[in-house]
């Protein structure tokens, strides 16, 4: 039986929360190619779904705040808090790289692989070996 409408947003509830999908799609009796079909047809559920693995990352970041604060009040061990601490902030950095990353992103639009051409605007008429010259060197124009 084909998911609903109703279904999907029950789904996305629960990956908003911080959930995984496949704890989700097994709440609803629903394998991963039954949701990725009906996700394939609908941009509105796409959209919503991609709304929530952002929501999702940011309860990650929650989890990572109330680690930090169990180690500070000593409810967890360092060492423990530090596993728990850099496991959430990979998964937060995984789920919205945007926001989350280690190292800033390049942004070239739609993803596509970048050229660089170089040309040079004139030929160089001759080249000479400065290594050892105390002359200034022209530059082609």
């Amino acid at each position: 039986m084909p998911l609903t409408e109703k279904d999907y947003l029950s789904i996305f509830d629960e990956i908003s929360e911080g959930r995984s999908l496949r704890s989700a799609l097994s709440k609803k009796g629903c394998g991963f190619s039954m949701f990725y079909n009906g996700l394939k047809s609908n941009p509105k559920l796409m959209e919503h779904y991609t709304h929530a693995r952002g929501c999702c990352a940011e309860s990650s970041f929650e989890s990572v705040y109330q680690a930090t604060m169990d180690v500070y009040n000593g409810k967890l061990d360092p060492a423990a808090g530090r596993v728990v601490i850099d496991s959430f902030k990979w998964i937060a950095a995984r789920l919205k790289p945007t926001v989350y990353a280690d190292k800033p992103l390049l942004d070239i639009g739609d993803n596509s692989p970048t050229e660089i051409t170089v040309r040079w605007s004139s030929k160089p008429k001759e080249l000479k070996d400065v290594s050892e010259s105390t002359e200034p060197m022209e530059l082609p124009e």
